[in-house]
């Protein structure tokens, strides 16, 4: 029961200063080559993590591989009719893939769940929501 507990703190601490954080930090818009659908992120989290932005259509999936697999995680949001929605949250690292019903711009925030700087590899890509 200890344990749960103490898991659940930490989660609420991560959320919380993973919200905080990418609002505090000045986004980072990611511009993809002339007809190209993905692009590549080499950075470090540094101790308050780092934000990225990209744009994105209705209709179309974001495919998101972060390395490494451990001591980073990755925050996808969006700002809806009424507040900011969260599309992914995750504790690790791997290859996400985030639907998109809306048109706009999307927050990919990448931060150290130890709060050690750590360099990541993120890969966008772009896709139709039907390509597999």
């Amino acid at each position: 029961m200890k344990g749960i507990i103490s898991l659940a703190i930490m989660l609420l601490v991560f959320t919380l200063s993973c919200e905080a954080q990418a609002k505090a930090q000045t986004l980072q818009r990611i511009q993809f080559a002339k007809g190209k659908i993905s692009a590549v992120v080499k950075g470090t989290t540094g101790s308050s993590g780092v934000a990225y932005v990209v744009k994105a259509g209705s209709g179309q999936k974001l495919v998101l591989s972060l390395t490494p697999a451990s001591a980073v995680g990755i925050k996808v949001t969006t700002d809806g009719a009424n507040r900011e929605m969260v599309l992914l949250r995750e504790k690790k690292g791997g290859t996400y893939e985030v639907g998109l019903e809306m048109s706009g711009d999307y927050t990919i925030f990448i931060g150290s769940v130890n709060n050690k700087s750590v360099p990541f590899t993120l890969t966008i890509k772009i896709t139709k929501l039907a390509d597999v």
